[in-house]
């Protein structure tokens, strides 16, 4: 079944919470809002394809935020069993709301950290930018490691720590602002992604970047069409997409603003 994205957005946005019908009508015209989610989300299903299939999974989403990874996976695969876990009360809880009214038996939830988790012999695990948010001291590398059945993949995408940009970045100060808080793990290149893949025992199956100049092109337009208010931010999301979709086309795996690799535990 093809993966979509995006349909618990009307059910976890507080926005769009309040006035449902309008939601709706708003997701069926725009469909999903966030240009940084939905290109990560085209990010994630490529990679999907280097990985076992998961079908009839065990699958956990570190660090789920508002569940669009998991319920994505849980709507499409009924017979996998997806857990989403996060340290976020409230995000925890809008994802427990989305997966009641979409009806998702097969989808858990866990507010607590990973070492907390009593679930093991997971098939897949992935964490799709999250670790940036983390010190690389407490990145748990190890701890996925331990979670996976042997054989199963894990999953890190995050930024790369050397970003490029089209536009002055002089538009882009608050933003800025917010990643010197918020990303103090943005340490790593694709190499230095692998080597602490290979330090905690895992078996590099791939690596790859993603996000060129298509794909920033994409995010700085949204971002300053969202600065402007509604009207520009639904002026500049389709084009965005659009971009986004053709960054995916024509990017070749030699640089990217994005660094992804799979780690797979040994058989043995």
């Amino acid at each position: 079944m093809e993966l979509t994205f995006g349909t618990a957005q009307i059910h976890t946005s507080e926005r769009l919470k309040s006035r449902p019908g309008i939601a709706k009508l708003f997701h069926k015209i725009f469909g999903y809002t966030n240009v940084g989610n939905y290109a990560r989300f085209t990010v994630f299903k490529k990679l999907l394809r280097h990985t076992h299939s998961i079908e009839n999974g065990k699958i956990l989403d570190l660090g789920t935020g508002y569940g669009e990874y998991a319920i994505s996976l849980a709507s499409a695969y009924p017979n996998a069993c997806v857990h989403a876990l996060d340290i976020d009360t409230e995000r925890i809880a809008a994802v427990k709301r989305a997966t009641q009214k979409l009806e998702l038996d097969n989808m858990h939830t866990h507010c607590k950290p990973i070492d907390g988790l009593r679930d093991k012999a997971f098939d897949l695990i992935f964490s799709i930018d999250v670790f940036e948010h983390i010190a690389p001291e407490k990145m748990p590398f190890q701890v996925a490691y331990d979670k996976l059945k042997p054989g199963g993949h894990f999953i890190v995408k995050i930024p790369n720590a050397i970003q490029r940009t089209l536009f002055p970045e002089k538009w882009f100060d608050e933003h800025h602002d917010w990643l010197e808080e918020e990303h103090i793990g943005q340490i790593y290149d694709l190499e230095g992604l692998k080597s602490r893949f290979r330090r905690e025992g895992f078996i590099i199956t791939h690596a790859s970047y993603s996000d060129g100049w298509l794909s920033r092109f994409a995010w700085e337009l949204a971002y300053l069409g969202k600065k402007t208010g509604l009207l520009g931010q639904l002026v500049t999301l389709p084009i965005a997409k659009l971009f986004i979709h053709a960054d995916r086309l024509v990017h070749s795996n030699n640089w990217g603003n994005a660094i992804q690799v799979i780690g797979q535990k040994p058989l043995s």
